[in-house]
């Protein structure tokens, strides 16, 4: 099967640090490392891929994590980025990066401009697309989307589409999600509206211990299955 679109859905980092007798700062620290290597495995390694979709944290992570945690990782997922958004394979491969959720409202005004200023940066490339999800919620999607359609009587799929954050991304081809212990499972509604025919791919690994090796076996395990769409 062809494969345009992936969301990668990190677990683990917590329980990895934890395995460890670490902080959960620790866990969070590896995992970028690996969600870079990730992204440089995609798009050097599978030109076929054009989107790259990343939830870095959920609604509730935010709400409900220690706050210093969350003030932690919010300062390292804006380090992250200003390094990836920096690194020369974004010019070289004319990536485009972008950023969704309720972030807007609940981060920091530095990072908030730090973040609208790689999109500012990166917007002019479409070869490739980096979709980040931060204290992204589906539901919140919908609702503040269904907010902006005035006459409810004319409502039709495509103008719900138009006005959801995510009304650029295609359809997700390849779910995978990491530190699967026994409970596979989808959380926070993510991209409901471009998830109903995705392909599932769940793993025990945590995601710090998530290498390229094994996401390339997530891609081969799609590329041989064959996709039905409810035939």
């Amino acid at each position: 099967m062809n494969l345009k679109h992936i969301l990668l859905i990190p677990d683990g980092n917590r329980r990895w640090a934890k395995n460890k007798k670490m902080q959960a700062s620790n866990g969070h620290k590896i995992g970028a490392n690996t969600t870079r290597e990730l992204f440089k495995y995609i798009v050097t390694s599978h030109p076929h891929i054009k989107y790259c979709s990343f939830w870095a944290m959920s609604k509730d992570n935010f709400i409900k994590r220690p706050k210093k945690e969350i003030n932690f990782l919010i300062k390292l997922i804006d380090a992250e980025i200003q390094e990836f958004a920096n690194d020369p394979l974004i010019d070289k491969k004319k990536v485009c990066v972008k950023f969704y959720g309720a972030y807007e409202k609940l981060f920091d005004k530095k990072t908030i401009s730090d973040l609208k200023k790689v999109e500012k940066r990166t917007e002019k490339y479409s070869d490739f697309y980096v979709s980040i999800l931060l204290a992204y919620n589906g539901k919140d999607e919908l609702m503040e989307g269904l907010k902006k359609i005035k006459n409810i009587k004319t409502v039709n799929e495509n103008k719900i589409k138009q006005v959801l954050w995510t009304k650029d991304l295609p359809a997700v081809d390849l779910i995978v999600r990491t530190g699967v212990e026994g409970d596979p499972h989808l959380s926070g509604n993510v991209l409901m509206w471009q998830t109903d025919y995705s392909q599932l791919y769940f793993t025990k690994t945590l995601y710090p211990d998530f290498t390229t090796n094994e996401l390339g076996l997530a891609i081969e395990d799609y590329q041989k299955r064959e996709k039905r769409k409810g035939k």
